[in-house]
């Protein structure tokens, strides 16, 4: 446990510079006393740690030293090696310098030809994160925006809003990546142009400033010498967790009250997705037929009237008027497509 935390100590001052005593006693669960002892038996091991005391002192490295991976316990470098080189982390320019990585992992952890089980050879689990039935995203500039997230500089971006199509430049400060069932989406700041794709996030002086642009609209993005502004205290998971929130919470809804046959129903799920299992749940028990009063919800009137129109006469809408209306239009300029006899 001791060793484990001794590395977890010169981890942290490697990552993110110089910490107080307090604060690193704080992140590794211990004394004050205890980070002193054990700052003092890695500098008997020859790691170069300075402790400098004073308002403005605090716990570091020397300004070049990098910790061996040999710190690694089996475990640890098994974890790293399973997942072999993700596409996702391809994409990012990252496979070659991944895969360099874990031969050196896979060295120093003293794998040898997967011998035992030990993950040496081919990936052992495999990423597929597009949903099926849906083309992958062509992102020429993802490698731009992952380089100017390493550099933590500014990035200048072309950009193409989704509804209106007007292309707009600006610069951004990026915050970071999301890849989201395969479609990449950059996070960050809003204040150098207009709002990006889904608007801003909600609350919070952290995210107050940062949106979402998806990165299929990105026609072209340059890293710029200045410096990013990122807030040191924004969580990337926490913000993106929030904007999907809203996001989801704030698209167009419209209500459509329908009664499904057994047929229908057995359907939903795939049709509809997930989402519909809520909406069953809230239904009302099943007529002697089997039939069943589901409100279901579309981001707008014809959306519903297009994929209600599928399931022919085993869905009948009850409500709105005005959706029962659409879905007759529709009907009808099928049976002009088709007309009888031909």
């Amino acid at each position: 446990m001791r060793a484990d935390r001794l590395v977890s100590l010169v981890l942290l001052l490697q990552t993110r510079g110089q910490m107080s005593a307090r604060a690193l006693a704080a992140e590794l669960e211990v004394s004050v006393r205890t980070v002193y002892r054990d700052l003092a038996s890695l500098g008997a091991a020859g790691v170069p740690v300075v402790a400098e005391p004073g308002r403005d002192g605090g716990c570091r490295l020397l300004e070049g030293y990098r910790f061996p991976l040999r710190g690694l316990s089996t475990d640890e470098a098994g974890a790293l090696l399973v997942l072999g080189v993700p596409a996702a982390l391809a994409e990012l320019g990252l496979a070659d310098a991944l895969a360099a990585a874990h031969r050196k992992i896979s060295v120093t952890a003293g794998f040898r030809g997967g011998a035992g089980g030990a993950p040496a050879g081919p990936a052992l689990v495999h990423l597929d994160m597009p949903r099926w039935f849906h083309a992958k995203e062509d992102v020429p500039h993802l490698r731009t925006l992952a380089e100017a997230l390493r550099q933590q500089r500014r990035a200048l971006l072309g950009y193409k809003r989704g509804g209106s199509g007007a292309e707009t430049t600006r610069v951004v400060d990026p915050f970071g990546l999301v890849n989201k069932a395969g479609i990449w989406y950059l996070v960050a700041s809003g204040a150098r142009g207009d709002p990006a794709e889904g608007g801003t996030a909600e609350g919070g002086t952290v995210d107050r400033d940062a949106a979402v642009f998806r990165a299929a609209r990105v026609t072209s993005a340059r890293v710029l010498r200045e410096p990013c502004s990122r807030p040191a205290d924004f969580d990337l998971a926490a913000f993106w967790e929030r904007w999907s929130a809203s996001f989801v919470s704030t698209r167009p809804k419209v209500e459509v009250r329908v009664r499904a046959s057994p047929v229908a129903l057995a359907s939903f799920g795939e049709v509809f997705g997930d989402a519909v299992q809520a909406a069953l749940s809230e239904a009302p028990p099943p007529d002697p037929r089997g039939w069943r009063d589901v409100t279901l919800t579309f981001e707008h009137e014809t959306a519903a009237a297009h994929r209600l129109a599928g399931f022919g006469g085993q869905v009948e809408v009850l409500s709105p008027a005005a959706v029962r209306a659409r879905l007759v239009e529709t009907a009808r300029h099928i049976l002009e497509r088709y007309p009888a006899g031909e």
